[in-house]
């Protein structure tokens, strides 16, 4: 056992509990509704904390239990699938909350009444006739893609060795893993840029689109500041994934990365520094524009007026 990969799994399942335990708070008080953007984020949260909680046992057993790294491969991806489908639902939800159409330019809002099951086949469907596009639908095929191939990736491994001695063993599968690993982390890095890119538009419409008085009151709108300040943390975290099956000291398959007591102290700091906290902060990120929310709830009471005032005025342009 790694006295370090056991402190740190237990510290990150600690963290991740803490983040669900203040989610479980405000659903109780009702301050956030559980058709909120905040449902995906708590999805992101259990799977964090499944993922550790996994760590935690790997840091216990270490490699002579292959199931539980293979585990432990596969909810990582999934704790950043959902970690990335997070940051676009934040910022396709404040569109639409604080343009002046009601609309996010990613995704329109679905007609009230919509059943479930047309909402879901719809969120795939980029173009329909007579709607506006979706760009997000193509995201979302996107996402599904990537976190496919990095899923069959990690269960290729399901059948390594459960030795470091054997690692020749396993070539074949390492081999077809890492391609299929590498293809997938690419995809989620570029849907990653494309990310930056929207949230750098969407501040830009949104000093456009201020009130009259809240032009100088701040620069950026603040729930905007904080999924910028995400964006770098999710790069890292990709560019860490994408590189975790080329470079050595990353990657999992390498026998010079075991001691007798389980990995190295070097390969736990590149996995916990470069991994699970970037992820962790993004998450706590994401969370905290719960509060920016609440501070500028004056500023987005007269985005709402304006917006009320926008429509009105149309209204009265297509009459006349």
């Amino acid at each position: 056992m790694s006295d370090l990969a056991g402190a740190l799994a237990w510290l990150f399942l600690f963290l991740y509990a803490a983040l669900f335990v203040h989610l479980v708070v405000l659903y109780a008080k009702r301050a956030i509704d559980y058709k909120s953007r905040f449902t995906v984020l708590t999805l992101h949260i259990l799977v964090r904390v499944a993922s550790q909680a996994v760590g935690v046992a790997f840091a216990y057993v270490g490699y002579s239990n292959t199931g539980l790294l293979v585990a432990y491969f596969i909810l990582g991806a999934e704790g950043y699938f959902t970690l990335v489908l997070c940051s676009y639902r934040f910022l396709i939800s404040w569109q639409q909350d604080h343009f002046l159409s009601g609309e996010s330019w990613l995704e329109p809002r679905v007609p009230k009444g919509t059943p479930l099951w047309k909402k879901l086949l719809g969120s795939f469907v980029v173009v329909t006739p007579g709607e506006k596009p979706r760009p997000m639908a193509f995201m979302h095929q996107l996402l599904i893609a990537a976190n496919t191939m990095i899923v069959v990736g990690g269960s290729l491994l399901s059948g390594g060795s459960n030795s470091t001695a054997d690692f020749g063993k396993d070539e074949g599968n390492v081999r077809t893993a890492r391609i299929l690993r590498t293809a997938g982390q690419a995809i989620f890095l570029a849907i990653n840029f494309v990310l930056l890119g929207a949230i750098t538009h969407t501040m830009h419409q949104e000093r456009k689109e201020r009130p009259s008085g809240q032009e100088k009151k701040f620069f950026v709108h603040p729930t905007l500041i904080l999924l910028l300040l995400a964006w770098p943390l999710l790069i890292v975290r990709g560019f860490y994934g994408l590189l975790n099956s080329y470079i050595d000291a990353f990657n999992y398959f390498i026998p010079g990365n075991y001691t007798a007591d389980g990995l190295t102290r070097e390969f736990i700091v590149f996995e916990y520094v470069l991994g699970t906290l970037m992820e962790w902060v993004s998450c706590a990120l994401l969370m905290a524009t719960w509060w920016t929310e609440r501070w500028t709830a004056d500023q987005n009471q007269a985005q709402v007026e304006n917006r009320d005032n926008h429509t009105h005025d149309h209204s009265d342009k297509a009459a006349v």
